[in-house]
């Protein structure tokens, strides 16, 4: 729009405007009531009119008649419906009943949502089995889309699940609806079955669970519509009664059931929809039919500015839409199109269940990318998994399960408390969330394994919240134990078999690996150690605690060895023993390294033995529960006697040299008898002059570490024994000091420079041997004598200080005026 103005122009507009209202208007005549009164017409004086009773315009009362309420009837069709209502009683005893079920059957309320969405999937499946015989009961169009419909309406406080399942007649509402514990689900089972077809898969259509809703609703209104019967409406408050009548809409749904909860004041989170979701996600995910939730979100646009609105703002934008230059000459301007912005309400349906139950499909029609979509989306990881098994178990109970390792193992991975691995194994029932509290079922070693498993027949009390004890609920747990071993077994076999075959390549080469092959090989033994690394405690744990399994995770342990440098089973250990080797040898401590400098292994090394070096804390505890393996028998170095040296010594000599050092035996016996158990002529010692072990019945110096260790926890020093066995020192014959030292004893027993060496002799067993030294300050002391003797002095010669005067303390200086001028100034 262009606009030519001019203050000058717009003043001779508002004097032309007065002139023509003065000369033109004064022209203009009006009647006289005479006149009137000629021409034969009348006016009524009385603006107010005759007085008559004040009544509601008709119209009004159509009009609120037509109103709908957020249940789609009208005040005429609720009037019609309360009319025209049938009321029954419920079952006997409903009323006690009622009142068990809000109160005390059910302890977490949330639960009602799972049951309406388990009842609409039955419906559901009813129809869709019914249907496959004869198509057309589903119907046309939108009608025959099978799903379940959750609409939230806060202005009423009202929650609608709407379902296109099979819906229910009126007598079928009557029974159904107002008999506790009446399962529809059941008596079609019932008759599927006696017509000998089992394919029917479902849970129970409505019962116990169908009153759940009273726990968050104080009313609840059904409108069902079924094939065979017109649409009824069936209401109740969870008193003694309910109501049901022929619906006056007709027939408003095609088919199915719409349930409509009044909820409580309590209850309005119901309404929420991030809570709707998260119910329906944690309940109902795997619900073969689609769920979707009518959401709301406000869209703000830009929208243009009608013509009305135009005029009302043109007066105050004129003068702004006029330039004038320089000249004075009027400049044109153009104005840009005007726009406001506009809030409004749009409404979607979300589904909530695109994940779909992959463990009732096939394992040959599953990619591996669907499982780690699934794993993902189950574990909230975001990882892959490093392995996974799919596989239905048939028999005494009957389950489809999908189980998972983790790459990674969880920070709580040996938290004791039940609490802390909730969620990692999740029970369904005919795909309906059941529990992932598995604290009874599954042992404690597997609780890293993340899964489903979903069953048909699993035994549930009434409120399906608690299993109940039942030998299935034993089976199933062996059933997964065994699997969750097999999956452990199949790693370690492929890493193996791999390894062996590299082997035999290096040996033999012949044809060279293609990069799939090579990166097959890598990826099995990458796998293998990946889940040792991770989970190798578990295993060991598994071996401590189940004795029914105890032979197969055997067989999966691993342990550093001093042959191989690597990580090893028993297996590859007895496969590479020497052919009189009887004996399978290990020694316990903190390090590798510290192990392979240990005297308790000089000899066999030297003989050639292989052991193995255990470094965890479970380690020890774990192999006293396994005392042989493939018919060897599992030493201890720490405090068992070797056969395999013992039967290499020579009995004449033995019995020689242990006449010959008696001496000096019983003399260390003597100075160390508070500590030492006996005093013995070692075999396993070549290069260090003496060793200290654990007696057949004390603890090793590995499992003292770790009781001490312990004692830093809850419980503080009384997890520390009142009473430590006695040890057993081990003196080596041939070296010099041992020789030197029988000398000494033998001229004298008194000798002071014996009764210093033989004290750090046995201090130093004790930390070569692994032990921990009990007074280290009382140690150094003796080492100091022990130097004072090598360099000719007397070890209990007093050091002797000089005398000394204190210096006069200096008096402080007095602090000048200036000084404290300058502190001022800052």
């Amino acid at each position: 729009m262009k606009v030519y103005h001019t203050t000058t122009s717009f003043k001779v507009l508002i004097v032309a405007l007065f002139l023509i209202g003065f000369f033109v208007f004064p022209t203009i005549t009006y009647a006289s009531a005479e006149e009137v009164s000629a021409s034969g017409d009348t006016i009524n004086l009385d603006l107010k009119g005759a007085k008559v009773p004040l009544k509601t315009d008709d119209e009004v009362v159509q009009r609120e008649e037509q109103a709908i309420n957020s249940e789609g009837y009208s005040v005429a069709e609720l009037k019609q419906i309360r009319e025209a209502a049938e009321t029954h009683t419920f079952q006997a005893e409903v009323n006690r009943l009622m009142h068990i079920i809000i109160n005390s059957l059910y302890s977490n309320r949330d639960i009602f949502l799972r049951e309406l969405i388990s009842n609409a999937s039955d419906a559901l499946d009813k129809i869709r089995f019914l249907s496959l015989t004869n198509p057309g009961l589903l119907g046309e169009g939108e009608q025959a889309n099978l799903e379940v419909r959750i609409k939230a309406d806060k202005a009423n406080n009202q929650l609608h699940i709407i379902d296109r399942g099979i819906g229910m007649t009126k007598d079928e509402m009557i029974k159904n609806l107002g008999t506790i514990a009446q399962s529809g689900t059941r008596e079609f089972l019932t008759k599927m079955a006696e017509g000998g077809d089992k394919s029917s898969n479902l849970i129970g259509q409505f019962g116990v669970g169908f009153y759940s809703i009273f726990l968050v609703a104080d009313k609840v209104t059904v409108t069902s519509k079924h094939n065979d019967d017109d649409q009824y409406v069936w209401e109740s408050t969870a008193d003694s009664s309910f109501s049901i009548s022929k619906d006056p809409r007709g027939n408003t749904l095609g088919r199915g059931t719409r349930i409509t909860l009044h909820l409580k004041e309590d209850a309005k989170e119901y309404l929420n929809q991030d809570t709707i979701k998260s119910l329906a996600k944690k309940y109902s995910e795997f619900i073969n039919f689609p769920i979707y939730l009518q959401t709301e979100t406000t869209v703000e646009e830009e929208v243009p500015i009608e013509e009305e609105e135009k005029e009302e703002t043109e007066v105050k934008t004129e003068e702004e839409g006029v330039s004038v230059d320089e000249e004075g000459e009027e400049e044109e301007v153009e104005e840009a199109p005007k726009t406001k912005k506009v809030s409004h309400t749009e409404y979607n349906w979300e589904l909530l269940n695109e994940i779909k139950p992959i463990w009732t499909r096939s394992p040959d029609k599953i990619t591996e990318e669907e499982y780690n979509n699934f794993y993902r989306a189950i574990s909230k990881d975001s990882e892959d998994p490093l392995a996974y098994t799919h596989f239905s178990a048939e028999g005494e109970a009957e389950f489809k399960s999908i189980l998972f390792f983790p790459k990674v193992a969880p920070s709580n991975v040996f938290d004791p408390n039940p609490a802390a691995h909730k969620g990692n194994l999740k029970l369904f029932v005919k795909r309906v969330f059941i529990t992932d509290d598995f604290h009874d079922l599954i042992p404690s070693y597997l609780r890293f394994i993340r899964g489903i498993i979903d069953s048909d027949d699993l035994p549930l009390n009434v409120s399906r919240e608690q299993l109940q004890k039942h030998k299935l609920l034993q089976t199933i747990q062996k059933k997964i134990v065994r699997k969750a071993i097999a999956m452990m077994q199949t790693l370690a076999d492929k890493a193996r078999k791999k390894a062996e075959e590299d082997k035999e390549e290096d040996e033999e080469p012949t044809v060279e690996k293609t990069e799939e092959e090579e990166e097959d090989t890598q990826t099995a033994k990458e796998k293998w150690e990946t889940f040792w690394t991770q989970f190798g405690a578990n295993v060991k744990l598994g071996v401590l605690e189940d004795g029914s399994n105890r032979s197969r995770l055997v067989k999966l342990l691993m342990f550093h060895s001093t042959k191989t440098g690597e990580l090893t089973s028993f297996e590859e250990y007895v496969s590479r023993m020497k052919e009189d080797q009887e004996e399978i040898y290990y020694l316990a401590g903190a390090s590798k390294e510290a192990l392979q400098k240990s005297p308790l292994l000089e000899r066999l090394l030297k003989r050639g033995y292989e052991v193995l070096l255990m470094t965890e804390p479970i380690d020890e505890y774990c192999l006293g529960n396994v005392p042989k393996f493939d018919g060897k028998k599992i030493i201890n170095l720490g405090k068992d006697p070797v056969k395999a040296i013992e039967d290499e010594i020579d009995k004449e000599t033995e019995k020689e040299t242990e006449t010959k050092f008696q001496p000096l035996v019983d003399f260390l016996k003597t100075q160390f008898s508070d500590k030492l158990e006996k005093v013995v002529v070692s075999h396993r010692l070549t290069q260090s002059p003496v060793a200290l072990l654990a007696s057949q019945g004390g603890y090793t110096a590995n499992m003292e570490r770790v009781i001490k260790a312990q004692a830093l926890g809850p419980g503080g020093s009384s997890r520390i024994p009142s009473y430590i066995p006695k040890k057993i020192l081990e003196i080596n014959p041939y070296h010099p000091i041992l020789v030197e030292l029988l000398r000494r004893v033998t001229n004298d027993a008194s000798d002071e420079t014996a009764k210093i060496t033989a004290k750090v002799l046995y201090e130093t067993a004790v930390l070569s041997s692994g032990f921990v030294v009990e007074d280290s300050t009382d140690f150094a002391s003796w080492i100091h004598k022990m130097m004072s003797v090598n360099l000719d002095l007397d070890p209990n010669t007093v050091v002797e200080e000089p005398e000394y005067k204190p210096k006069k303390p200096v008096e402080p200086a007095e602090e000048s005026h200036d000084h404290d001028h300058e502190h001022d100034e800052l």
